[in-house]
């Protein structure tokens, strides 16, 4: 009798059990499917807040903030844009698509290409080698590249700001190695105009080599220790490290009827060829967080630093990666469309980085150098003259 109570017991057990699985398999299928694609982790938008972000903008700020939105709104402004006053954060925002094929929006927190103004780092590189004794502005060319013509005469100086005289005569065809690079310019190069500014990616090549010299380390390992760590730019990195990233923004070759008329894509020889010079990408904010820190003195003491980023009157003369103002500094790189432009106050309290997707062609429209110099103009009632 006992037995058969728990023969029965067993068999509402087990047709519990089967409606259970039965429920289970039918939810899988349907509820719990659905569940599962709504939860569906999405792609990580990385962003850092500012770190004083006004929450309840004055009058004053709100009026600001819509006159520098409606100016880019009004000249089609496609990119993302990060603005500051008197430390406080006015307008992040971005414009455009980052992707146009998926419909992703252009973001402040999104990669993109930042072209020349990577100068500023390897510049500040060699300050921190200056800072540790092992050279000066006056060292010679000549101590690391005694073949280089005119090199017993070209100091370290005169290479930050482009006054050595030194011009490329070709460029590299393949992809190369770093030392490749570093080869390939030793011998194909002249001196000619010593002591005159010519803006000329070559002196940073060499800089660079410089820096591998001294510290006997890859150039990627340099600027990872030295300023991108110490920094926590967690949303910087070689483009060819994050060329593939989902957070990367495209960029496109512009027509006179449509803003994306050609997705771009670097040729790998560009990619690794711009030793020192331009291959890296980072976000609005990282790029607004590296001027912030480093004019703070948070990689070179300021004395240092503002003995190369120097005060130069209403004039802003090429100074070390940067075009040094009075009391401003001026950033701005382009490469493969994407275009990076800043301003900055020295006392950090005055910010407006912008990066675009789209180099505009100018007889369509203004380009992100214009407009950044408009927003200045706007914010500070000054005309940054040419």
């Amino acid at each position: 009798m006992a037995k058969g109570k728990h023969q029965k017991k067993q068999q509402i057990s087990l047709s519990f059990l089967a409606v259970l699985l039965l429920a289970v398999s039918f939810f899988s299928t349907g509820i719990i499917t659905g569940w599962q694609l709504t939860k569906q982790p999405q792609p990580q938008i990385y962003k850092t807040e500012p770190a004083q972000l006004a929450s309840n903008l004055t009058s004053n700020e709100q009026m600001l903030a819509s006159k520098i939105d409606q100016l880019l709104q009004k000249s089609d402004y496609i990119g993302s844009i990060y603005v500051r006053k008197n430390n406080r954060v006015i307008l992040e925002k971005g414009y455009g698509y980052a992707n146009l094929r998926i419909k992703e929006s252009n973001s402040p927190s999104l990669y993109y290409q930042i072209g020349s103004i990577q100068k500023a780092m390897a510049a500040l590189l060699i300050l921190k080698q200056i800072q540790s004794g092992k050279i000066t502005f006056d060292t010679k060319l000549s101590e690391f590249y005694p073949q280089i013509p005119g090199s017993q005469q070209i100091s370290i100086k005169n290479m930050l700001y482009m006054r050595s005289g030194l011009h490329r005569t070709a460029s590299p065809k393949k992809p190369m190695s770093d030392s490749e690079i570093i080869q390939f310019a030793l011998h194909h190069l002249k001196f000619t105009g010593y002591d005159t500014y010519h803006y000329e990616p070559l002196n940073y090549t060499l800089l660079t080599g410089v820096l591998i010299k001294l510290m006997n380390q890859p150039y990627e390992t340099l600027l990872k220790k030295e300023i991108i760590r110490p920094l926590h730019l967690e949303h910087t990195d070689f483009y060819e490290n994050v060329k593939n990233s989902p957070q990367h923004a495209v960029s496109y070759q512009m027509s006179a009827t449509d803003d994306y008329s050609k997705a771009l894509v670097e040729p790998e020889t560009d990619i690794r060829n711009e030793l020192g010079t331009g291959n890296i990408s980072m976000s609005v904010y990282d790029l607004n967080k590296f001027f912030t820190s480093v004019l703070s003195g948070d990689i070179i003491p300021k004395e240092l630093l503002f003995s190369l980023w120097q005060n130069n009157g209403d004039k802003h003369p090429y100074s070390g990666g940067v075009y040094s103002g009075n009391d401003y500094i001026l950033a701005q790189g382009n490469i493969n469309r994407f275009h990076a432009v800043a301003a900055m106050k020295k006392d950090t309290k005055d910010a407006i980085v912008m990066e675009s997707n789209i180099q505009s062609d100018k007889n369509i429209k203004l380009p992100a150098t214009d407009l950044r110099n408009q927003i200045y103009e706007l914010m500070e009632g000054v005309n940054l003259k040419s």
